[in-house]
């Protein structure tokens, strides 16, 4: 039997949920081998879901979910990266993580200061 006549192991949707993934990782400063960590996985096989490679189990994701800080529906929902999240906890950790990463305390003071500005209104 040709390759191309097989199965694949994954599709389209895998590939998509492993951007995701990837994208959620590095936002939160996660390395592949930390993700693994938290998730009882080797590096590699992180490596395999972000690139579609494997199919990510329904355990595996719920586990996914916790260690990403990503509600389960957040990660599957609309897996385009570039759409903005429909769930306003998601919003808010991606909020958190973004504004975490901030060195300046002088910028960080700024952005509060407009949050606060914007909240009144």
């Amino acid at each position: 039997m040709a390759a191309e006549s097989r199965t694949p192991r994954s599709g389209a949707t895998d590939v998509a949920l492993g951007e995701r993934i990837r994208q959620r990782r590095r936002e939160l400063g996660l390395s592949q081998s930390t993700l693994g960590g938290k998730l009882g996985i080797t590096f590699q096989q992180v490596q395999k879901y972000e690139n579609g490679a494997n199919r990510v189990s329904a355990s595996m994701l719920v586990k996914l979910s916790d260690a990403l800080a990503m509600p389960v529906m957040q990660l599957l929902h609309d897996i385009d990266p570039a759409a903005p999240p429909d769930d306003p906890e998601s919003e808010t950790a991606h909020l958190m993580a973004a504004f975490s990463k901030i060195r300046s305390p002088e910028i960080r003071a700024a952005i509060l200061t407009l949050i606060a500005g914007l909240v009144s209104h």
